[in-house]
């Protein structure tokens, strides 16, 4: 979207400097350190994918990967509540593992059942992993006495992590994510109305147009702020220095006419 050419350059700003200051993490053998830069890598090329998008104005299709910024974000910010970080970080972890055997666990049986070759030795340790190494991760049983693992590391949802947060914003970007803008992110018939029943009268043109560019700007909103306050829950990664991301939010409240940010629960950014 040419007019937004300004907006564009922000989050181009935003991850071309992120890029710079990564460069300079030490190689340190802490994995802390190597855990939260990760998170962080994760995070600015969330910011590009949705500025790639954003730039042909798809703020429908950015919505899925804002909602994966957002769950970043409210892990990280549960995960830094708990009494030893390392020993979170490390469950966090385990539980990354359980997925990582599970989805080998899927290939493997599905390439099975489809007549493809499969390496039994590699599935039986799979299998032995599943029957023997993440028991913390299960839940009560299915009626059929299945296995049931938990959804997530801390056991909670997107939505109770929201609810727990100190930021008073969380619940309603959960809300506004996961609800408001869930049709968009599935495709669900909701996301074809506008266009099914839009009369082709004049200036119909101005009129997608405006309401485009009303929510590339609330999705580029949102992106920036996440993507701040993901960063200040990284303590083990670079740090980013408070006046680049004050600049940043206050160009980005410049976009959305917004009054002065300093004291709108959401936008802070500790000096």
């Amino acid at each position: 979207m040419p007019h937004l050419k300004p907006l564009h350059e922000l989050l181009q700003e935003v991850t071309a400097t992120s890029d710079r200051l990564i460069l300079s993490t030490p190689d340190a053998p802490d994995r802390l350190v190597r855990f939260d830069t990760e998170i962080l890598v994760r995070g600015i090329n969330s910011v590009k994918s949705v500025n790639l998008l954003l730039e042909g104005g798809h703020w429908e299709h950015a919505s899925g990967i804002i909602r994966q910024l957002f769950e970043l974000l409210v892990n990280m910010e549960y995960l830094g509540k708990q009494p030893d970080r390392l020993e979170a970080t490390l469950l966090y972890c385990r539980f990354g593992l359980l997925q990582l055997v599970r989805e080998q666990h899927r290939h493997c049986t599905y390439s099975r059942d489809t007549g493809r070759l499969v390496d039994q030795e590699h599935l039986a340790f799979l299998e032995k992993l599943l029957d023997e190494a993440f028991d913390d991760f299960q839940g009560a049983p299915t009626a059929d006495g299945s296995v049931r693992w938990v959804g997530s590391w801390s056991r909670k949802t997107a939505r109770a992590l929201a609810d727990l947060s100190d930021d008073t914003m969380r619940p309603h970007q959960y809300d506004h994510l996961f609800t408001s803008w869930s049709e968009q992110a599935h495709a669900a018939p909701r996301s074809l109305i506008d266009n099914v029943f839009r009369d082709a009268g004049e200036g119909w043109v101005s009129e997608v147009m405006e309401s485009d560019t009303r929510k590339v700007i609330e999705a580029a909103n949102l992106t920036v702020a996440m993507f701040v306050a993901l960063w200040g829950e990284l303590p083990h990664a670079v740090p980013l220095p408070p006046e680049k991301a004050l600049v940043w939010m206050r160009t980005m409240m410049q976009f959305i006419a917004a009054p002065e940010f300093d004291h709108l629960p959401g936008y802070r950014v500790d000096s």
